[in-house]
């Protein structure tokens, strides 16, 4: 009998002794304001982290943003958290060809412009000029800029647009003011709201409307010019410290990229795209005009987005990347023909 008791005990022990996968946590740093939508698509994810792996990865989020919008991806490197995301405007030296999607004229609908960035690192970019610093999980475009009047007088054409001091998005909306020989203010989309409420200028663009709505400058929106296409999309990027991802299992690391890359990439879009239109409504019924863009107004700022286009192409042969097939692909999977 003792032996028998004896023997279960050992059964017990062995068993308490099987070898346990530790949990692992990673902070997810995430700049933007509750009210904006990047939120729930990371809340999102996380869910499906930890459901993909099993429970073995579990995803927290810092309290508060940790670190300003351009230095996120310096903070992950450096540990202050592990997960972040970031415009990509502010990674133009380390991530030049990331620049190209945002270039005047090639988003209108921001889930197909997300998915299709992705699969254009991946077949473009990522051999030639890879994600710096840290490991990619996804990329995603936001629904995109149009041009905003803060007076009463839209702006639907050159003269009109040359006549006011305007606020853009640094980067391709700032390029194609200068193009045309404007001056305009260029500062990160957090200050904009400053910059409108201070009278400072009397229109702005690059940027969506629920971004203009979280960064209090739709109160002071009087009408949009909406083009075609949008006048600048932001891309962003979704990246975790390459340090902690090598650290994980092989098992853990595919169980993640399983519900990240083109996965992430659309959730990211389409919340952007929803969260847009939740805002123009919000906005129409505060009374902001919407008014298609003339057609001459839209040929003159397409011919004067050229040099953009030139610059990128000089930058993708320094790269060995041919930014006319890696552009021309990325419209075919947005789905967009035609100008």
């Amino acid at each position: 009998m003792f032996k028998k008791i004896a023997g279960l005990m050992l059964l017990g022990l062995a068993v308490n002794m099987a070898p346990v996968q530790a949990k692992t946590t990673l902070l997810f740093n995430v700049f933007v304001p509750r009210s904006n939508n990047f939120h729930e698509v990371a809340k999102a994810w996380a869910q499906d982290v930890e459901k993909a792996t099993g429970g073995e990865v579990v995803i927290q989020f810092t309290a508060g943003n940790m670190a300003p919008p351009p230095e996120q991806l310096d903070a992950v490197k450096s540990g202050v958290f592990d997960i972040a995301f970031m415009a990509n405007i502010f990674l133009k030296n380390k991530a030049p060809l990331l620049q190209a999607t945002m270039l005047p004229w090639l988003v209108d609908e921001s889930e197909n412009a997300s998915v299709a960035l992705w699969r254009v690192y991946k077949k473009h970019i990522e051999a030639k000029a890879p994600f710096p610093e840290a490991h990619l999980l996804g990329l995603f475009h936001n629904a995109g800029g149009q041009m905003a009047s803060l007076t009463d007088t839209p702006i639907n054409s050159l003269d009109e647009l040359k006549a006011r001091k305007m606020w853009a998005l640094p980067g391709p909306p700032a390029d194609l003011l200068k193009a045309l020989g404007m001056s305009p203010v260029a500062t990160p989309a957090v200050q904009v709201g400053e910059m409108v409420s201070r009278k400072i200028v009397a229109g702005y663009t690059g940027i969506a409307p629920e971004i203009a709505r979280d960064y209090k400058a739709g109160p002071y929106t009087k009408s949009f010019t909406w083009f075609p296409r949008a006048i600048s999309s932001t891309s962003f990027s979704i990246f975790i410290n390459r340090n902690k991802w090598n650290a994980l299992s092989e098992k853990n690391r595919e169980a993640i990229m399983s519900v990240s890359g083109e996965k992430l990439s659309a959730k990211g879009g389409a919340a952007s795209y929803n969260e847009m239109q939740i805002a123009l409504k919000e906005m129409k019924g505060d009374g902001v005009q919407v008014l298609p863009a003339d057609p001459a107004f839209y040929a003159q700022l397409q011919e004067a987005a050229k040099p953009q286009f030139e610059a990128m192409r000089e930058t993708g042969k320094q790269l060995g990347v041919d930014v006319d097939a890696m552009l021309k692909d990325f419209l075919v999977e947005s789905g967009i023909t035609g100008n």
